[in-house]
């Protein structure tokens, strides 16, 4: 598998709606709403705006990588077409957007939320390190929010204690 990542682009939109309109992927992505190409647009932009990369595989789009502002945070979002699961195409997207996130961005933590259903997504955080540190209701799905921390604050705050 060649996997490499690049920033979004605004002429990415096209391949990325092929992408959020799939059944598995915006079930959990977007509550199963069906994306207009507008709106994905709109994701597009936004992407464009903060810290996400589009995933490549062998040249192909096949997915995002995010780090979303939340709040004063960054916020892990992981999309990865259908054909690509169980790749382990997400689990290396999300591990270098994690390191970029830690070692150039200089961020002590990353957030995630996962709908409670998605058994996969849960499987990929704590592959990556995550924990679980809470759950809230969502617009369909109740989530779970998940934190990981750099190595450098967690041997901080255990130096600490």
């Amino acid at each position: 598998m060649q996997l490499s990542l690049r920033s979004v682009e605004r002429t990415d939109g096209d391949a990325l709606h092929a992408i959020f309109i799939e059944p598995g992927v915006r079930r959990y992505l977007f509550d199963d709403v069906l994306l207009t190409r507008a709106e994905t647009q709109a994701h597009v932009e936004a992407a464009c705006e903060h810290g996400a990369w589009v995933i490549l595989r062998d040249g192909a789009v096949a997915g995002l990588v995010s780090l979303r502002p939340v709040g004063g945070e960054r916020d892990l979002v992981i999309v990865v077409a259908e054909r690509h699961w169980g790749t382990g195409l997400a689990f290396a997207a999300a591990d270098a957007a994690m390191r970029y996130c830690f070692e150039v961005l200089g961020l002590s933590r990353i957030t995630a939320a996962v709908d409670l259903p998605n058994q996969r997504s849960h499987r990929l955080m704590l592959r990556l390190g995550f924990v679980p540190i809470g759950e809230r209701d969502g617009e369909k799905y109740r989530h779970r929010t998940y934190v990981a921390v750099s190595a450098a604050a967690s041997s901080t705050s255990s130096t600490r204690s």
